[in-house]
């Protein structure tokens, strides 16, 4: 993902957030009890390397190509608001990628902060987790996302959207052993812009 696309998207948030402010009006439903977040997310690679383990070289790291490589990502998150300003879930998704080609199930603890109680807000959010084994069991790994993002409503029917963009981290196991006993592995670095529903 371009820079001159992240700054103008950050910005935004910043502003909506600043806009917000000025919404007295609570949040009656959104930051309270239980809620569901599906979100559907692009992902941009600009980072790929292969890592093998060797007794005679130790770990190996090889630059992948990432000429046109991105990916998709389809995710559902169960969770729970602690408090208006918090929020904890857990979450589990497929994503789909393009050069190189591959699937991964990613399965996540998800934590959100809320900056403040109003109808919409500027919120910060990290999940961890790791990715289930997919195609004949090779793909199970490690996610890690960090993100800003912003929940809006779209009417007073309580439809809420959510925007958001993040830093994505994966690594993939290329034998189906678990990242610590894999002797060969992919991590693969990006930038995600997700859109999703709170219901």
């Amino acid at each position: 993902m371009k820079k001159q696309f992240i700054i103008p998207t950050i910005f935004f948030l910043f502003t909506l957030n600043s806009f917000s402010q000025n919404e007295k009006k609570v949040d009656e439903y959104r930051n309270k009890g239980y809620f569901n977040i599906t979100r559907f997310s692009y992902i941009n690679v600009n980072e790929a390397k292969l890592e093998t383990f060797n007794p005679t070289d130790g770990v190996v790291v090889t630059d992948l190509p990432i000429n046109k490589a991105n990916g998709y990502s389809l995710q559902t998150i169960n969770g729970y608001f602690f408090s208006p300003y918090f929020s904890i879930g857990l979450g589990i998704g497929l994503d789909g990628y393009s050069n190189p080609n591959f699937n991964t199930l990613p399965a996540f603890l998800d934590l959100r902060f809320y900056f403040n109680d109003s109808i919409s807000s500027t919120y910060l959010y990290i999940d961890y987790g790791s990715l289930i084994k997919v195609e004949n069991g090779r793909n199970n790994g490690t996610i890690a996302n960090i993100g800003i993002g912003y929940k809006l409503p779209l009417n007073k029917k309580r439809f809420v959207i959510v925007a958001d963009l993040s830093y994505s981290y994966k690594t993939i196991s290329n034998d189906g052993l678990s990242i610590r006993k894999s002797e060969s592995w992919v991590q693969i670095k990006g930038v995600m812009l997700g859109f999703g529903i709170i219901l």
